[in-house]
């Protein structure tokens, strides 16, 4: 729960810092992506090992 709630404040301190101009946007948008896809895959093989544990 920690690694998700400081994955968050990463993601969300990097757009606060694109907002203000502190940070090139081509590479914050690249790190979001990056960001997003990786929490939705862990997000979707969390699940798929909780489905496992529960039927088998």
């Amino acid at each position: 729960m920690i690694e998700v709630i400081g994955g968050g404040l990463v993601l969300i301190g990097i757009a606060y810092a694109e907002n203000k101009g502190w940070v090139d946007k081509d590479s914050v948008s690249f790190v979001l992506n990056v960001g997003m896809q990786a929490g939705i895959c862990a997000g979707l093989l969390y699940f798929i090992h909780q489905l496992s544990i529960w039927f088998l």
